[in-house]
């Protein structure tokens, strides 16, 4: 859909030239001088018809030029009107209809899916409660949760390996590089792998099954003591390590210096830091304080992740998981729709817009342009009409001035184009249908608008009964796939 920009051009009438091609002058003196016309003539003479074909031919030419740019005119005006009068808003929301279906179908699939898996892994945590004889809901791990978790984990490690090294590396011969190596493992055990005892083996002490119960109960006494005699050999290594340091770089002359061999038995004794031979040095103490607390936190951390009773974690975390998944889809469902309702109506409004804008203006314009060349026909006739009158009243009063007898009363008569050339409306009888007057143009215009609001409202009422819809359907959704 476009405007007409183009005007039409008319040729213009030179009467020098004219009256030059024609030889006027020369003519209208012959004819006199032979007294032609004769005085009782009712006819034009040779030379009048001959610029009144001129005229005619003028005429013609120009209104069979128009007549085709009157046809592009009429095309444009034919698509226009008949796109100003259809409506152009009830696709649009057919459109949102069919797309607001399908998301409804498809998230009705999705959540009968998500609820029924739900139902399922529900009933399944049931009967695990039931079996396992719990009242309480699971503490499953979240993502939350395992970063906190493990991040603990990272967090223990870390300050148990820099105490440590920096600890035992005072009072060790290696120094810091060898007391990094022994601070490294220790910590390992003390944090990491008690975390890993804590979840597949102090959880099981809480199980139902009293074999399991036992077994696993023994194992975590056991691990338990481990930790304990691991770090309190620790201590009693950074003590016995302090006593040789001190004693192997003392300044005093008359202290007895050890051979590596007696170093290593003297170390030995750290294996058992129970016996007599063993002191404790208050370095000593807080290693080992420090690696059994560590350890206890890390296996506390291992045992109530992903919940403190064995597998009970993982039942929940899969109801969970559809339990969260319902919600995200009905609230998904929620914002699709707001989405898609916004943008159907800002389609709406653009189309609107647009066809006031530009369509109902261009038929205006068209319309407009109808009535301008019109105009312009009649007047380009008028003066067509003068200057070819003009033209054949020089021949006239030539031929007057030489003739002897008297001129034909016709003469008197002015040269007038046919009226029937002269109205537009009779000459361009096909598109004298678009040709309307200011007054008739502007109401045309006017009940084409009304026309497009109509059509508008039709589909804004249709568009508040599908808003009513969404909301009935996310309230259907709602008591239909609820989680609660």
């Amino acid at each position: 859909m476009q405007k007409i920009t183009e005007h039409f051009v008319w040729d213009n009438i030179a009467i020098a030239e004219l009256e030059k091609k024609h030889d006027i002058q020369a003519k209208a003196k012959r004819d006199g001088m032979g007294d032609e016309p004769p005085t009782n003539s009712e006819s034009l003479s040779g030379a009048e018809n001959e610029i009144k074909l001129e005229c005619d031919t003028f005429i013609e030419r120009h209104a069979t030029k128009l007549r085709t740019f009157f046809d592009n005119i009429e095309q444009k005006q034919n698509e226009l009107s008949t796109h100003l009068q259809q409506n152009h808003f009830e696709p649009v929301y057919d459109k949102l209809k069919l797309e607001f279906d399908a998301s409804v179908g498809k998230k009705q699939l999705l959540l009968g899916d998500y609820k029924n898996s739900y139902d399922t892994y529900k009933e399944e945590q049931k009967q695990f409660q039931r079996y396992h004889q719990l009242s309480r809901e699971p503490n499953y791990a979240t993502i939350k949760k395992t970063i906190k978790a493990f991040g603990l984990i990272l967090f223990l490690l870390l300050v148990e390996l820099f105490a440590n090294s920096t600890l035992l590396s005072g009072a060790l011969v290696g120094g810091q590089l060898q007391g990094l190596t022994l601070a490294g493992s220790i910590a390992f055990i003390n944090v990491f792998i008690s975390c890993i005892i804590g979840y597949y083996v102090l959880k099981n002490v809480t199980h139902l099954e009293k074999s399991k119960k036992y077994f696993y109960g023994a194992l975590s006494i056991l691990y338990g003591a481990f930790i304990f005699y691991l770090n309190a050999c620790l201590g009693a290594y950074r003590s016995i390590s302090e006593e040789i340091f001190n004693q192997q770089y003392s300044l005093n002359p008359n202290v007895v210096k050890l051979t590596e061999q007696q170093m290593s038995e003297t170390l030995n004794a750290a294996i058992a830091p129970w016996s007599a031979s063993v002191q404790f040095g208050f370095t000593g103490v807080v290693l080992t304080f420090l690696g059994i607390s560590f350890a206890f936190i890390a296996l506390i951390d291992g045992f109530t992740y992903n919940d403190s009773y064995p597998g009970y974690g993982n039942v929940g975390k899969k109801v969970h998981k559809y339990n969260e998944l319902v919600k995200e889809e009905s609230h998904n469902f929620s914002t699709e729709v707001a989405s898609l309702l916004d943008k159907g109506n800002k389609e709406l409004q653009i189309i609107k817009d647009n066809i006031l804008r530009n369509e109902l203006n261009y038929w205006d314009n068209n319309t407009n342009l109808i009535q301008k060349e019109f105009i312009g026909y009649e007047k380009k006739v008028e003066d067509a009409e003068v200057k070819f009158s003009h033209i054949i009243n020089e021949y006239r009063l030539e031929n007057k001035r030489v003739r002897k007898s008297d001129v034909p009363k016709y003469f008197q008569t002015p040269f007038l184009v046919p009226q029937i050339h002269k109205d537009p409306k009779e000459v361009f009888k096909e598109v004298a249908f678009y040709y309307l007057d200011d007054p008739a143009r502007e109401k045309k215009k006017i009940e084409f608008a009304e026309l497009i609001e109509k059509h508008f409202k039709v589909v804004e009422k249709e568009f508040e009964e599908l808003v009513a819809l969404t909301t009935e359907r996310q309230k259907n959704f709602h008591e239909k796939f609820s989680t609660f």
